[in-house]
């Protein structure tokens, strides 16, 4: 379990040091082993000699080959003298996107310089770069710089969600050049042992290099340390990360180590324990925007609403440029029921960046849902007109189509076209019991429903869809009362969603109350029957909690957990949060993973 705040995380930290933490139990000792436990032969470091332990040295510059990305002949020349000057004796050119990735496909290159725009190509460095990541073609070691011509919040946060090594603002100098060139180089060939192992996804290996390191105070101890516990939250390996996060903090107190802390307890299932953190932590840098970002999740999950949308109010208050902030607020304004303020927000973050890879498609769904509530055809004809080229591009994009499709059966209903848009709604309902379809899903889709019977009683045939949306998302209190604000505009519907909700904790309550009383047996077939026939997250939970505590004594124990297992992986609770945005986003606080970062190749 984990800790009730970060003082007693600091208290069992300082303990183990004094005492010594017997193998396997939490705190710094048991999660940074020493040098000479990395000889160990199990999980050893040493075990695999194609994994070089020790930081690579970067090749020498005037070994070197870099290649210059820029639409500008007079810029590519200038770049390719500074570039010669250093050193490199390996330059080459391009002055187009297509180009570069075919140079970059078939040749090493240890540096490249890209500018930001390229019209002729209707694309970006950034654009380039994440193609590159994406493919797997950029080796790590290759250091990524990228020109601009302005530094405003939104080209810097892109360009940060990229992970490029270094942000060039024109004009430059070709001293300065030359100092990120040799500090992005020091930086990588410190980290590329565990770079290394991620790109193998060799994730135990990658997480020893990392605590080693932090525990040797090597090169980049920080960064690596901070690598190590992200790829422990990455695994779900809660209490592990959180020693990492813990250890960071008490070892050198960056903000980013606390709030990592406090995102390994939210995630872990422990949101009081990460709001206490986080407080403590606003005490100690109360201008620490992603802390309020990550308090506004917090309480969000909590069901305090109104204090989340202060929070990320605060948080928007620092940086009014951001537009993932923006997004964030206006989402959550939408579904707490405050729908002028969210499209205000929405519609600014669309004058903001529309074209930004920071963009989300949710916003445009949500503008969509308003207009047709305030009917406004053309602004709804607008938002789905930029899905569906949004979907041209991303064919593939499955959480795109649903937003497509969904859009696009209101646009079919205000034409006058019920039969299509009854067939577009009709899809999604059918899909309300697979895995892939989040809260996020069923909030729109209440919306949508909501709004289309509030046009037209009666218009939906089967309202069967209203309960087993009920049944499957209202896992607490605080999420039956988003859902039938999602609702809202049919009130009919609310209460449904609201006597779901009831009858869902009734029927778990009643499971949990019968195992206390001596008959776990009985208590677990009821719970599996719960959340085999609803998918309920909490129903799923409790079944996995009981089974944990009374397994050696239960008949079919290896079948019960085999099916509750699945259940878990498909409807558990770290499938059923609450999300405001893409959550295939790397979360606030988060870093840039590798290949942990990309879907694993097909096998």
């Amino acid at each position: 379990m984990l800790t009730s705040g970060f003082a007693l995380v600091l208290q069992r930290l300082q303990a183990n040091r004094n005492a010594g933490a017997p193998n396997g139990q939490s705190g710094l000792k048991s999660h940074i082993p020493s040098a000479a436990a990395t000889h160990a032969p199990m999980n050893s470091p040493s075990a695999l000699p194609a994994l070089a332990l020790a930081p690579s040295q970067p090749k020498e510059l005037h070994q070197s080959a870099a290649l210059v990305v820029d639409g500008n002949p007079n810029t590519r020349m200038t770049l390719a003298g500074q570039l010669r000057t250093m050193g490199l004796q390996s330059v080459s050119q391009t002055s187009r996107i297509s180009e570069a990735r075919r140079e970059l496909e078939r040749n090493p290159f240890d540096v490249v310089i890209c500018g930001d725009q390229f019209p002729k190509d209707g694309s970006n460095g950034q654009d380039l770069l994440d193609d590159l990541r994406r493919s797997g073609l950029l080796p790590y070691a290759t250091v990524f710089i990228l020109l601009t011509d302005e530094a405003t919040y939104l080209k810097v946060s892109e360009a940060a969600e990229s992970s490029v090594d270094s942000y060039i603002v024109r004009p430059y100098s070709a001293g300065s050049l030359g100092d990120r060139i040799a500090q992005a180089r020091l930086r990588k060939s410190a980290l590329q042992p565990i770079y290394a192992a991620l790109e193998a996804r060799q994730t135990d290996l990658a997480v020893q290099l990392a605590r080693t390191r932090l525990a040797e105070r090597g090169p980049q101890w920080q960064q690596a340390g901070r690598l190590g516990a992200e790829v422990l939250l990455r695994l779900s390996r809660f209490e592990e990360a959180q020693a990492l996060f813990a250890a960071l903090w008490q070892a050198d107190p960056k903000p980013w180590a606390l709030l990592g802390v406090a995102r390994t307890q939210l995630d872990a299932g422990s949101p009081n324990a990460a709001l206490t953190t986080l407080q403590e932590l606003l005490e100690l840098e109360p201008n620490y925007p992603e802390a309020y970002d990550v308090q506004g999740r917090v309480q969000m999950e909590l069901g305090q609403f109104q204090a989340a949308l202060a929070s990320l109010q605060t948080a928007l208050s620092f940086t009014p440029l951001a537009i993932g902030r923006q997004q964030r607020l206006g989402m959550l304004a939408f579904f707490a029921g405050n729908r002028a303020q969210s499209v205000n927000l929405l519609e600014r973050s669309t004058q903001l960046g529309l074209d930004s890879k920071m963009f989300d498609s949710e916003s445009l769904v949500l503008l969509a849902l308003a207009a047709f509530a305030n009917q406004q055809p053309a602004q709804l004809e607008r938002h789905l007109a930029e899905l569906r080229k949004r979907l041209r591009a991303q064919s593939d994009d499955l959480r795109l189509q649903r937003f497509t499709d969904l859009v696009a059966a209101l646009s079919f209903f205000q034409q006058g076209q019920p039969e299509k848009a009854r067939n577009l709604v009709s899809v999604a309902c059918n899909r309300v019991m697979e895995p892939s379809f989040d809260m996020e899903a069923a909030l729109n889709l209440l919306c949508a429903l909501s709004g289309l019977e509030r046009r037209q009683a009666g218009w939906l045939d089967e309202t069967g869809v209203i309960d087993r949306i009920g049944r499957r998302f209202a896992t607490s209190k605080a999420m039956g009362d988003l859902l039938s604000s999602a609702a809202s505009a049919h009130p009919p519907f609310a209460e449904r969603l609201q006597q779901a909700q009831d009858d869902m904790v009734q029927l778990i309550e009643r499971a949990l109350k019968t195992a206390n009383n001596g008959s776990p047996q009985s208590a677990l077939e009821d719970l599996l029957r719960t959340a085999e026939a609803t998918h309920n997250a909490r129903a799923v939970e409790s079944a996995w909690l009981v089974l944990q505590r009374y397994g050696s004594s239960l008949a079919g124990a290896d079948e019960l957990r085999q099916r509750i297992g699945q259940l878990r992986t498909d409807y558990g609770t770290a499938r059923n949060k609450p999300a405001l945005g893409d959550p295939r986003l790397r979360p606030t606080g988060g870093v840039n993973l590798g290949a942990l970062d990309r879907p694993a190749a097909p096998a």
